[in-house]
């Protein structure tokens, strides 16, 4: 009768190397991923609510990205206003001036002139990839511009996009369209000390819809009374305070903007950091048992060979 011997202690070593290999490509895996859970078999839990969050982060990135793009066209705005009303100011102090005795006028319109074609380019400049809240162009009129504050998920998977909204009108300085739409394109009722009032305005921008034949645009000359001083520097002073009145608005847009970006910033990072505790691995923890899986896989290579190594000395007693 013929009989097959079977060594299991060889069996039972290539069953532990064979685990051994299994758990140290598993190890090898999340290390070179970075991720203990990289798919759904992982951890089907774990992997659903990170795949939610890494939704939510991808839409948080997006709203910081258009909360800068909102900010850089705000403070284009803010930076083209502040220097506006800067010239606006000094146009007053011309006009002051223009009534001491002996003044040239002349030259005094002149400087006054130069100023409101530097008003002309600061407001032309304010532009930021298309947008000019200080400058409307013949066909254009002031509007809501809504820009993206936050992004908010409910419980039922909806998205809602929460805006900032800034009406332009607040700030429009000049309008090729309607010169009523621009502050300094406008009529302003100058009151003088005999109590006459007088349409000025400062800037004539040929806009469609013109200022009223009656109202005159602000310069000076040698036949300029005492009374048409008064109500050009009264105008003048009724457009800086609509001017100061835009610029604090724009300043209230600006620090929304900032407390909203710097929001979405934090919340993303937090975002972030939820989704790595959930599924990223720790390399210091997956390094160490990497390294003793190595030395684990050696030592059942050896204790393998042995095993094989007896079985074969054992057979050669019979031969």
């Amino acid at each position: 009768m013929t009989s097959v011997s079977f060594n299991t202690t060889s069996a039972s070593a290539l069953s532990l190397l064979t685990g051994s290999s299994r758990a140290l490509e598993a190890t090898q895996t999340r290390v070179a991923s970075g991720k203990r859970v990289d798919e759904a078999s992982d951890n089907a839990a774990y992997w659903s609510i990170a795949t939610t969050m890494n939704a939510d982060s991808m839409s948080l990135s997006s709203a910081e990205d258009a909360t800068g793009f909102s900010a850089a066209i705000s403070d284009t705005a803010a930076l083209g206003m502040e220097a506006a009303t800067s010239i606006v100011a000094e146009i007053q102090s011309k006009l002051i001036l223009a009534q001491a005795v002996g003044t040239n006028r002349s030259a005094v319109n002149a400087e006054i002139t130069q100023l409101k074609e530097q008003i002309g380019t600061i407001a032309q400049s304010s532009s930021f990839n298309g947008q000019n809240w200080l400058k409307l162009d013949a066909g254009q009129q002031p509007k809501v511009q809504s820009m993206v504050a936050s992004v908010t998920h409910d419980g039922d998977g909806g998205v809602s996009v929460n805006v900032i909204d800034f009406d332009t009108a607040k700030s429009t300085l000049i309008s090729g369209e309607d010169a009523s739409d621009g502050l300094l394109t406008r009529s302003y009722s100058g009151m003088t000390k005999s109590g006459v009032a007088y349409d000025y305005h400062l800037l004539d921008a040929n806009s469609t819809a013109p200022v009223a034949a009656t109202s005159k645009e602000i310069s000076v000359s040698d036949t300029t009374t005492s009374d048409q001083f008064s109500g050009m520097i009264s105008a003048v002073n009724s457009m800086m305070t609509n001017m100061i009145d835009a610029s604090a608005s724009l300043g209230v847009t600006r620090n929304r903007i900032a407390s909203s970006t710097e929001f979405l910033q934090d919340l993303h990072d937090i975002t972030e950091i939820g989704i790595g505790r959930l599924v990223d691995a720790d390399m210091e923890e997956e390094s160490a048992k990497l390294s003793a899986q190595k030395v684990q896989q050696q030592l059942q290579t050896i204790g393998l060979n042995i095993a094989n190594n007896s079985m074969g000395a054992s057979l050669k007693l019979f031969v």
